[in-house]
């Protein structure tokens, strides 16, 4: 199966919401039919604030147009020490795949993006 690799932005955003609530779903942070209006309201705010100013960075795997995977990267800043005198690190976190997907090296694929971009950095 061929599919396309590419940075998120926030025309994303309703997919990577939906995304990250399925993701809650299955680790059972969202228990049953919890209304999730909240949830995904404050996703929302956060992805349409951090996504733009570069604090948080997504990658999604498309097959025929449709998101199947995404991983998301969070910078955040610490006090320096010698292995990292700029004291900046990155998590990477988000990752999943739709349950149909899974087994075909998209998450792979998102996470080593992630992690060549660190290493850039």
């Amino acid at each position: 199966m061929i599919f396309n690799l590419r940075q998120a932005n926030l025309q994303d955003l309703e997919a990577l919401i939906q995304l990250r609530l399925e993701l809650l779903r299955e680790t059972g942070e969202i228990k049953g039919d919890s209304d999730t209006a909240n949830l995904a309201e404050a996703t929302r705010k956060y992805l349409g604030e951090k996504m733009p100013s570069g604090e948080f960075l997504a990658w999604v795997a498309e097959v025929d147009s449709q998101i199947v995977a995404t991983s998301g990267l969070v910078f955040f800043q610490r006090p320096p020490y010698n292995g990292n005198l700029s004291g900046l690190e990155a998590y990477i976190m988000n990752v999943y795949t739709i349950p149909m997907w899974r087994g075909l090296g998209n998450c792979y694929s998102i996470v080593k993006g992630n992690y060549q971009l660190c290493e850039s950095n």
